[in-house]
């Protein structure tokens, strides 16, 4: 497999010694988009190596618990911790218009309701509040809550996204 077909999700942080449940930690966010995921790809020694998915729940903000089949016992989902995930495009793209991952984003353009396009997305912004989309749009920087109040859609053969940013806001940038 060819690792340029697929995205990083995160990592396996730990496992539970009870349940065998291995906590995800996501680079950029929204575990809620794994709901009915089947299947994840784990970086073993280099390569891709498929699992598949017996039970997956958000957790947090950033994080989610899965179950592994044939890794369902603390001993060998133990094993897995360290390791990155990764999930492919495909699996991406299958990914409904109101769900993406954060990581997923970057190089975008962001189309807004009001102002058309407004730049290409740089960075996601961690903050401990919420994620902050930083756009570069002519030279300027403009940042915009990662909520899902504000995505209207998302066009990922096109690669654009499509925002209704609050009144005012975009404003603040292109017209200090």
């Amino acid at each position: 497999m060819d690792k340029k077909d697929f995205f990083n999700l995160g990592s396996i942080t730990r496992c539970n010694r009870k349940t065998a449940e291995l906590t995800i930690s996501f680079d950029a966010g929204q575990p809620e988009a794994l709901a009915g995921i089947g299947l994840i790809f784990i970086e073993i020694d280099g390569g891709l190596v498929p699992f598949f998915v017996k039970n997956i729940r958000p957790k947090n903000h950033d994080n989610c618990l899965v179950v592994l089949e044939d890794f369902d016992t603390p001993d060998k989902a133990e094993r897995l911790v360290g390791n990155k995930v990764f999930l492919s495009d495909d699996q991406q793209a299958e990914q409904s218009d109101d769900q993406f991952f954060a990581n997923e984003i970057i190089g975008y353009e962001v189309i807004d309701e009001v102002h058309g396009a407004i730049g290409i997305i740089e960075h996601i912004i961690e903050n401990t509040q919420q994620e902050i989309l930083q756009i570069r749009f002519n030279k300027k920087e403009i940042l915009i809550p990662l909520v899902e109040q504000i995505f209207t859609k998302i066009d990922r053969r096109q690669k654009k996204l499509y925002v209704n940013a609050p009144e005012g806001l975009i404003d603040l940038y292109l017209n200090p």
